[in-house]
């Protein structure tokens, strides 16, 4: 009898959940729930999905919850009795913390997840301290993608909004780009499918070199140093760029991305030597496209939340 799996968020972008449904196809009959539409056009990757909780089935086999607001929020529109009732009528439910909102209130969630199946990506795992936990990263397929470089180097940098630019360290990422021989293309305020056109030519993406919220969360060890890697990276492993991002290698039951790992102090030597080094960069390049092919595709992501891995 096929499985009946359950995938819900608060949208389908969310943790890249529209990869996820369309991998989950292949081991079983899957319910895609969102809450609202996609505003970046999303939808037509799961064209079969459903809008509103109460359109979430009330029993199968597996649960699929990405997000804690969309945990939080499934919560309140089933209440108390409800919300228990529907946990109880699945075989196994799972949660996988994508979102920031975790990283600040851990005590708060760790308790209500419970003999729950956690999943959180990479740059949350920390704040799970000793419990049990599986690494998630956002699956994405671009094999469809035109990924031929340009002519000269280019560093390209892709944060989604203006606002988003503090967080990222993009007014530094500028200014030491600009410093080199080399274009820069900042990708923000456009569509997604623009986005990836723009990002794939590039030789070096900078996903990010900074991280302004950090005291905001609450980490066991002040001193510890996560690995940054977000949905514009694994992109851009998939693109075929050498990718810089914020942070430090943590390998878990998944082998670290292979990434130029810095801190906003040492991302211009970090970018100095991949700009003077084509054959670092290549390879740096080369051997992120085949991690992201094997850690990060729509399969293995299935694969890993159904516990099939």
């Amino acid at each position: 009898m096929s499985k009946r799996i359950t995938l819900t968020c608060v949208d389908c972008g969310g943790g890249h959940a529209c990869g996820l449904a369309i991998g989950l196809k292949k081991y079983g009959q899957v319910t895609s729930v969102w809450e609202n539409r996609n505003k970046h056009g999303l939808d037509y990757l799961v064209p079969d999905a459903k809008f509103g909780y109460r359109r979430i089935p009330k029993e199968g086999d597996h649960l699929i919850i990405v997000s804690c607001i969309t945990w939080d929020r499934i919560k309140l529109f089933f209440g108390s009795y409800g919300w228990k009732r529907l946990l109880r009528n699945y075989g196994k439910v799972h949660i996988i913390i994508t979102d920031g909102r975790f990283a600040r209130y851990p005590e708060q969630y760790n308790p209500q997840f419970e003999g729950i199946d956690v999943l959180t990506t990479a740059c949350k795992r920390h704040f799970r301290g000793d419990l049990p936990t599986k690494t998630y990263y956002q699956p994405f397929d671009l094999r469809d993608i035109w990924k031929e470089k340009y002519t000269k180097l280019t560093v390209a940098h892709s944060p989604f909004v203006p606002a988003k630019f503090r967080e990222k360290g993009t007014v530094d990422i500028k200014r030491i780009v600009g410093l080199l021989d080399v274009d820069l293309d900042i990708i923000t305020g456009v569509s997604w499918d623009e986005c990836l056109r723009r990002k794939a030519p590039a030789h070096i993406f900078v996903d990010q070199i900074d991280h302004y919220d950090r005291d905001k969360f609450k980490f066991r060890d002040p001193d510890y140093i996560w690995p940054a890697l977000g949905k514009s990276g694994i992109e851009a492993l998939h693109l075929g760029c050498a990718v810089i991002t914020y942070g430090a290698k943590h390998d878990t039951e998944i082998p670290a991305p292979p990434v130029a790992w810095v801190t906003k102090d040492t991302f211009e030597e970090t970018l100095l030597r991949l700009v003077n080094s084509p054959d670092e960069r290549d390879r740096l390049a080369h051997n992120g496209t085949d991690w992201a092919l094997k850690y990060a595709s729509y399969d293995y992501a299935a694969r890993n939340v159904l516990g099939l891995n």
